[in-house]
């Protein structure tokens, strides 16, 4: 039996129909990893820096450091629970610590500096751990003992946090004796 020409035109013209859709399908997922692979590469390699404040590497470090000071003050005067401390001592490293990475390019020359600014930042772990534990573990026991000195003694919290300070009502000395 002679086959007819639709007979023989219709497997060519699936396969051309696959052939086409493959071809759309390949090109659009090229054309979407393409088009991530151009924005990761333009984000990490090609995007203005913003401008470090600080003149100096030393400048830098110094400020990280006192921005370390600052939000561990910060997260000792939270009431809340551990979220709450952390959040606030993340919070109270901003800005300095946004500029971490300009510090650390600026720092790049010596080796002392770098070796400070591992130091610093192994220091803000450390603290970061401690406002965790200190949170969970300290805050309700400084909460008892307040209500404790409030209550029997009839100080209030200022007059509290005064008499308790190293070098105050005790003749100057930083490490008073346990017994008056």
């Amino acid at each position: 039996m002679p086959q007819t020409d639709r007979q023989t035109s219709t497997p060519s013209l699936r396969r051309e129909g696959r052939r086409i859709a493959l071809t759309v399908y390949y090109l659009v997922v090229v054309l979407v990893g393409g088009a991530a692979a151009f924005q990761i590469t333009r984000q990490v390699f090609f995007e203005p820096r913003p401008p470090v404040p600080f003149a100096t590497c030393h400048d830098g470090l110094r400020a990280l450091f006192a921005a370390l000071d600052r939000a561990r003050e910060t997260a000792a005067g939270s009431e809340g629970g551990e979220d709450d401390a952390l959040s606030r001592f993340r919070r109270a490293l901003d800005p300095e610590w946004g500029h971490r990475d300009g510090v650390a390019l600026q720092c790049r020359g010596s080796a002392s500096d770098v070796a400070t600014l591992d130091a610093i930042e192994r220091l803000r772990y450390a603290e970061e751990h401690a406002v965790r534990r200190e949170a969970g573990e300290l805050a309700p026991l400084r909460r008892k003992v307040q209500a404790l000195v409030d209550g029997e003694l009839g100080q209030t919290p200022g007059n509290a946090e005064r008499d308790l300070q190293p070098g105050k009502n005790d003749g100057g000395h930083p490490n008073p004796p346990a017994h008056r």
